[in-house]
C-alpha cells in the first residue's frame, strides 16, 4: 500500500474517543519545512470549538504523491472540549496532507510556527475547504514569486478530489515572458505534490505562475530565505471575476447565473389578498445552486396568534417535494426564524433548521436562501437593509448534489399564508415583499 495513516500529536485541552459522523471535511497541505537559514519551524494546526458541547474531528495523514482514498486503518480520533482551542502537531518534517472531518461547529486554522530563533516568526499557511478550492479544469495565479543568491520559491500542490489529476504550472516574468517549459504533475487522488526551489538558478522578481488541473485542487507557493530564515506564503491571487460591484453598479445577474426577477414591491397581503405567487419559468440542464434573494419589511405580528408562523417564502420547483427553501418567523414569545429544505422528499421529512431572531416590525430585512448543492452548503441569512448588519444566519447542507430541470418546469415562490387554513400558519396582514431575485447555476 502507499498510503499511511500516521500518528499525530494534539497539545492543549483535548482527549481521544472513537471516530463520529463526518460532517464537513478540510485539508491543510502541509510543506514538511521545518529549517529556513538558522530559523526553525514546525507546523501547528488550530482547531477551535465553537460550541459549548465536545466536538469530535477525525485526523489522517496523506504523504506526498500517494494516493490518499488506499486507507490502512483507522483515522486518528480527537475530541475538543466546548468553546476550547486545541492544537494539533503533524509531527517534525512531515510533508503532504492533514485531512480534519468532522464537526461543522470547528473552525481550522493551521501555520509554521517560528521556535525561537531569529527571524522566525511563523506564518499563516492555507487550510482547503469547499470555500476556496478550484474548481478542475480552472485555474489560479501566484503572484510575487522571487528567486536570488538566498531566496527560493516553493510550490505545494493539492488534489482533492476521489480522482488523478492532471495540473500544469506555467511560469512568466513580471514582462510576462514565458519562464521555461510548463511543468506537468500528476497527482494520485486526494494527494499533494511539492516543488522546490520551482524558479530554479535564475534571478528575478515578481515572478507569477498559472496553475491549472483537471480535477478539484488548491495551490500556493512558500517564499525562503536562508539569509534571514523568513518564510512567506504566496496565496491565490484574486480573480478579476469577482461579483462584488462598486456603489451603484450592481450588476443585473451575477456571472454564470440565469436570473429570473421581480423588481419593486410584489406582495402586500391582505384578507382577501393573503397569499402572493411568483412564478418563473425554469431553464433546463443540471443545476448545482439556487439562490434565492428578497427583501420583507415586517408589520405587525399576527394578534390571534404572534407567535404562529408568519411565512416569508416557500420556494419550490413546481410543488413542494423540491423545496430549495422555505422561511418562517415567529413572533414574541418565541423570537425565531426557521427554515425547511430538501429535494425529492415529502414535507414531513424536510430538513428542519431553527434560530433565535427577533424581527422587528417596520424594519426591512433582506434574505438570502442560498441552496449551494455542489458545494454541499445551505445558508439563509438575514440582514437588516437599513443598517447593513447580518442578524441571523441559519446553515445545512443539501440532501442531493444537483437538481435537473426539464422545460415545463417552473420556479414557484409564495409569501405569506392564509388566514385560519392551517393551526399554526398565520397570515402577514400589513408586511411588505419586494425585490425578489432567483438565480440558477450550472
Amino acid at each position: 500500500m502507499t498510503r499511511r495513516l500516521s500518528p499525530i500529536a494534539a497539545v492543549c485541552l483535548l482527549g481521544f474517543a472513537a471516530g463520529t459522523a463526518q460532517a464537513g471535511t478540510v485539508y491543510v497541505p502541509l510543506p514538511g519545512l521545518t529549517q529556513a537559514g538558522t530559523a526553525s519551524y514546525e507546523a501547528e494546526v488550530t482547531v477551535a470549538n465553537s460550541a459549548a458541547t465536545t466536538a469530535n474531528v477525525n485526523q489522517v495523514l496523506v504523504t506526498t504523491d500517494t494516493d490518499g482514498t488506499q486507507r490502512a486503518g483507522q483515522p486518528a480520533a480527537l475530541q475538543v472540549l466546548g468553546n476550547v482551542t486545541a492544537i494539533v502537531k503533524p509531527g517534525a518534517g512531515f510533508r503532504g496532507l492533514l485531512e480534519l472531518s468532522g464537526s461543522p461547529n470547528v473552525r481550522y486554522g493551521a501555520r509554521l510556527a517560528g521556535k525561537g530563533s531569529a527571524g522566525a516568526l511563523g506564518v499563516a499557511l492555507p487550510v482547503v475547504t469547499s470555500e476556496n478550492l478550484v474548481a478542475g479544469g480552472g485555474s489560479l495565479t501566484l503572484q510575487g514569486l522571487t528567486a536570488t543568491a538566498t531566496r527560493s520559491t516553493h510550490l505545494m500542490l493539492a488534489n482533492v478530489s476521489k480522482f488523478a489529476a492532471q495540473c500544469t504550472v506555467s511560469l512568466a516574468r513580471l514582462d510576462g515572458s514565458v519562464l521555461g517549459a510548463a511543468i506537468a504533475v500528476t497527482l494520485p487522488p486526494v494527494s499533494s505534490s511539492y516543488r522546490a526551489d520551482v524558479l530554479g538558478a535564475v534571478e528575478l522578481s515578481d515572478a507569477r505562475a498559472t496553475v491549472s488541473c483537471s480535477r478539484d485542487f488548491f495551490a500556493y507557493a512558500l517564499l525562503t530565505d536562508s539569509a534571514t530564515g523568513e518564510v512567506a506564503v504566496v496565496e491565490p491571487s484574486g480573480s478579476g471575476e469577482s461579483s462584488l460591484t462598486v456603489p451603484g453598479a450592481e450588476p443585473e445577474c451575477p456571472v454564470g447565473a440565469t436570473c429570473f426577477m421581480a423588481k419593486g414591491v410584489v406582495h402586500r397581503p391582505t384578507p382577501s389578498a393573503p397569499v402572493g405567487r411568483l412564478a418563473f419559468a425554469a431553464p433546463a440542464g443540471a443545476f448545482t445552486r439556487l439562490r434565492l434573494t428578497l427583501d420583507v419589511t415586517v408589520g405587525a405580528w399576527y394578534p390571534q396568534d404572534a407567535d404562529g408562523k408568519h411565512l416569508i417564502y416557500w420556494f419550490v420547483i413546481n410543488k413542494n417535494q423540491d423545496m430549495p427553501g422555505m422561511l418562517y418567523f415567529r413572533g414574541p414569545a418565541a423570537y425565531t426564524a426557521m427554515a425547511r429544505h430538501g429535494i425529492g422528499i415529502k414535507h414531513a421529512s424536510k430538513i428542519k433548521i431553527v434560530k433565535p431572531f427577533q424581527a422587528i416590525p417596520g424594519r426591512t430585512y433582506r434574505v438570502v436562501n442560498d441552496y449551494d448543492m455542489g458545494k454541499g452548503k445551505y445558508t439563509v441569512t438575514i440582514t437588516d437593509l437599513a443598517s447593513g448588519e447580518l442578524k441571523q444566519t441559519l446553515e445545512g447542507t443539501p440532501n442531493v448534489p444537483k437538481v435537473t430541470l426539464k422545460a415545463g418546469d417552473r420556479f414557484l415562490l409564495d409569501m405569506g399564508f392564509p388566514e385560519g387554513a392551517i393551526p399554526d400558519e398565520v397570515p402577514t396582514f400589513g408586511w411588505t415583499y419586494s425585490d425578489v431575485v432567483v438565480e440558477a447555476y450550472k
